[in-house]
């Protein structure tokens, strides 16, 4: 009852809220997931200040209180639950940690509470949540800030009819924005960016996929890790890297190396892109690679830091988009859209051939063709096509 009563009477940090909302669902699980340290724990007191505290209660299982919880305690934890009250909405952080925590989390909707379950990469991913509750659950995917988030933290207001001045604020934000990402601990403690970002993807290396996957042979792992993070916002091919390891003497098969861009994407660190094109795409066909936060690029690589702002939120939009490569190359192919990015800020500045590729593009694939700038907002004609030109904060803000 100790950790009830820490809960009922202690404070809740004060924090960034988070644009989407967790709704507890009676019967099947909410289960948060998505990369390390993008503010699960967050989400979590957040939800129970939104639905009241009196009905939640939020457990985290790294308490040294619970360490050794195990089945056989169930009978006790679901006593210590009726002398709270028997909350409604149970938040369980970390919950990996407890043994068999698949059969607590559906025992515990068979007897009638909603539960929302967050805990490590490495131990709660896409591939564990199916396994453990076997249908009984709905994901939730939690990334870093938005743009709109960040803007909320630098309580700079998001207007579309912004004055001049006020859209100059809203691009110097921007430029923070690409450059340190949107990491919250990070956007925070700018001052440390660098060493944050390093630890988090020292962790995603060693714990999320060198541990969790027993790879026995971690140097040629950091090898192939560093030839994906040179490769950001660009084509990467297996066959390409496997023929690189072997130039150093390294020996790994296009499987092996295959299954290393698996567990990258497993663990969030890295988003896949695959070509456009009929049939299925093979995990060995080349596909382009973005981090999962645009910070993780290195410093004044305004164009590939811009692609990935537009990656990342695709996916936190639940787009899954695939590239194009004919004679040219456009960025992003979605259901509706050919998207092109470029780092310019008047028509003239555009490279004429993002363009010829982009008329290419849209004659193969029958999308809409879009351009995503940088302060540059109109109408672009060309020989074959009139593509619409947005601004990048203004799509990251609101759309196309």
């Amino acid at each position: 009852m100790e950790l009830v009563a820490e809960w009922r009477e202690g404070e809740i940090p004060a924090m960034v809220e988070r644009e989407r909302q967790i709704t507890p669902i009676r019967g099947v699980a909410i289960a948060v997931v998505g990369p390390r340290r993008a503010g699960k724990t967050y989400l979590l007191y957040q939800t129970a200040l939104r639905l009241g505290r009196e009905t939640t209660l939020y457990i985290n299982f790294e308490d040294v209180r619970l360490v050794g919880l195990k089945p056989e305690h169930f009978s006790d934890f679901l006593k210590a639950l009726a002398e709270a009250g028997n909350p409604s909405v149970l938040l369980l952080d970390e919950i990996q940690n407890v043994p068999h925590w698949g059969r607590w989390v559906r025992s515990l909707l068979d007897k009638g509470y909603m539960v929302v379950v967050a805990g490590s990469s490495s131990k709660l991913s896409l591939r564990e949540v199916p396994t453990e509750l076997r249908g009984r659950y709905l994901s939730f995917l939690l990334l870093p800030f938005s743009f709109r988030e960040f803007l909320k933290a630098r309580n700079i207001a998001a207007d579309i009819t912004a004055s001049p001045a006020s859209r100059g604020r809203i691009l110097a934000a921007l430029r923070e924005y690409v450059e340190l990402g949107g990491y919250p601990e990070v956007v925070m403690r700018p001052d440390l960016a660098q060493l944050l970002l390093k630890s988090y993807r020292d962790t995603v290396a060693y714990r999320d996929v060198v541990e969790r996957h027993k790879i026995r042979d971690a140097a040629s792992f950091e090898v192939f890790m560093s030839l994906i993070e040179a490769s950001f916002g660009n084509v990467f091919s297996i066959s390409a890297a496997h023929r690189r390891m072997r130039g150093m003497g390294l020996e790994k098969s296009k499987k092996t190396l295959a299954n290393y861009l698996k567990y990258l994407e497993e663990a969030f660190y890295i988003i896949t892109v695959p070509k456009w094109g009929p049939g299925k795409t093979s995990l060995l066909q080349p596909r382009k690679i973005y981090p999962i936060d645009p910070g993780y690029l290195p410093k004044g690589q305004w164009g590939r830091k811009m692609e990935t702002a537009v990656a990342v939120e695709l996916a936190r939009r639940g787009i899954s988009p695939k590239y194009y490569r004919g004679k040219g190359e456009v960025d992003f192919i979605t259901e509706d859209e050919a998207i092109q990015v470029t780092y310019a800020s008047s028509p003239d500045e555009i490279d004429r051939r993002e363009l010829t590729s982009l008329e290419e593009a849209v004659k193969a694939t029958g999308k809409r063709p879009l351009i995503i700038t940088w302060d540059y907002e109109g109408e672009i004609v060309t020989r074959g096509i009139r593509a619409k030109a947005v601004p990048l904060w203004k799509w990251l803000l609101f759309g196309s």
